[in-house]
């Protein structure tokens, strides 16, 4: 009896060990009501779901707050992919060689003589980054070495996109091996610039190229005489009283907008006279308060536009804003949504908890809150639309992804808020 029990004892590590899987991920998308983090694995490229619990240890953070979009992370997890263990996986670098956010604003308003490179990919530059800075994408900077200043005692600071993002010490690196002498990290990197509502830019070159439906420009100068194609009229001035009676009002910043935009992921650029003026930097703040995630202002503003002769609009500046939303895959518009609705065509899933459900529900929809989904697929059918929505569009997304690994091929989901979709087109929640 008692060699058995030495035998079983001895098996339980490695029992354990079977058991246990280390994953190491960066985050797409997080429900912290749900406890659900949608990731791609940074070794198999493929999307995944884990799920932590108020038992999963939590490591290099204070809470699960910390864990945003673009957060690497190492995760201990089971077969079931319930974690055990959390980790961020944060930037090490020696004390001299980092900068922090307020020590790179003051050295830019002072005008410093400084080179600033952002070493993300091109494609995040572009949507947003530091005034005065440069795309050094930090995967195509060994081989570009002349996008640096020439003169190689210039102070450069690199930054990405924060406090987990490797390709700001990389490019350091780079630059170091290449006989730069003075170069830091902005390790907390674009995220906590945003946070402390320090203005971003966008090119004037990026947005010549991109005047579509999908990209919103916001004019705020009080009277323009030209404008740019596509752009729609809102003086700062307007901003600033909308902005001061919802604050007397405690309005919900969350649920504050422009020309009713609910996408908070629109790209929008402001545009006013120059890059720098009282005007632009006052949207930027009111609007990046108001939790819009990629507001930007035009680098250069109107002046630069018209020295560049770039294209002009021909008729009178819109007080109406024409945007669609570019879908991410998977995504179901709104229209779409609300034929579906309507019609009874399609098996709707609510995602939410059974609390929030009754607060106002689609009469028909099946309520499976997101923690229990895998517990319930038996009520999913696998043939036919079926559209998973939440409250706004986060749960759902996390819903899709656990699906389409599951083998479902028929799903769709709702990135939107689903109480101003029923608001808007009639629709009754019970």
């Amino acid at each position: 009896m008692f060699k058995k029990l030495v035998i079983f004892i001895a098996l339980l590590p490695i029992s354990w060990s079977l058991m246990a899987t280390e994953i190491i991920g960066k985050i797409q998308s997080i429900s912290t009501q749900a406890k659900v983090i949608q990731f791609i694995n940074l070794k198999s490229k493929e999307v995944a779901v884990i799920k932590y619990n108020e038992h999963t240890k939590l490591a290099s953070a204070e809470s699960f707050e910390e864990l945003t979009v673009n957060t690497k992370f190492k995760a201990i997890v089971d077969n079931k992919m319930n974690a055990s263990e959390i980790k961020r996986i944060l930037v090490k670098l020696p004390k001299q060689q980092i900068i922090d956010t307020d020590q790179l604003a003051e050295m830019i308003e002072a005008g410093e003589n400084l080179f600033i490179g952002d070493a993300r990919p091109i494609g995040q530059y572009n949507i947003g980054h530091l005034p005065g800075a440069v795309a050094t994408p930090a995967n195509e900077l060994a081989k570009n070495i002349t996008w640096l200043p020439k003169n190689k005692s210039t102070p450069l600071v690199f930054y990405c996109g924060g406090v987990t993002c490797p390709l700001s010490p990389k490019a350091l690196k780079i630059a170091q091996q290449n006989g730069y002498q003075n170069v830091k990290a902005y390790v907390e990197g674009f995220p906590a610039w945003k946070a402390e509502v320090y203005p971003a830019y966008v090119n004037q070159a990026w947005l010549e190229n991109n005047l579509d439906v999908h990209h919103v420009i916001v004019d705020v100068r009080k009277n323009p005489a030209t404008h740019i194609k596509g752009a729609v009229h809102l003086p700062t001035s307007q901003l600033a009283e909308m902005h001061q009676r919802w604050n007397k009002e405690k309005f919900a910043t969350k649920k504050r907008t422009i020309f009713g935009l609910r996408d908070k992921k629109a790209p929008i650029t402001i545009v006013s006279e120059s890059g720098q003026s009282e005007q632009a930097i006052e949207a930027y703040e009111i609007l990046t308060f108001w939790k819009f995630k990629k507001v930007a202002i035009l680098n250069g503003g109107m002046a630069e536009w018209n020295k560049q002769k770039r294209p002009l609009a021909s008729k009178a500046i819109d007080t109406h804003l024409n945007y669609v939303k570019k879908l991410a895959k998977g995504e179901i518009d709104e229209a779409a949504f609300v034929a579906a609705v309507k019609s009874g065509n399609a098996t709707i899933i609510d995602v939410r908890s059974a609390e929030e459900a009754t607060h106002g529900r689609l009469k028909n929809a099946i309520n499976i809150s997101l923690e229990t989904l895998e517990q319930n697929l038996a009520m999913i059918p696998t043939t036919g639309l079926v559209i998973v929505h939440c409250s706004a569009g986060a749960r759902a997304s996390l819903a899709y992804t656990t699906l389409i690994n599951k083998g479902y091929k028929n799903i769709k989901f709702l990135n939107d808020s689903l109480e101003e979709i029923a608001k808007e087109n009639g629709i009754t929640l019970i």
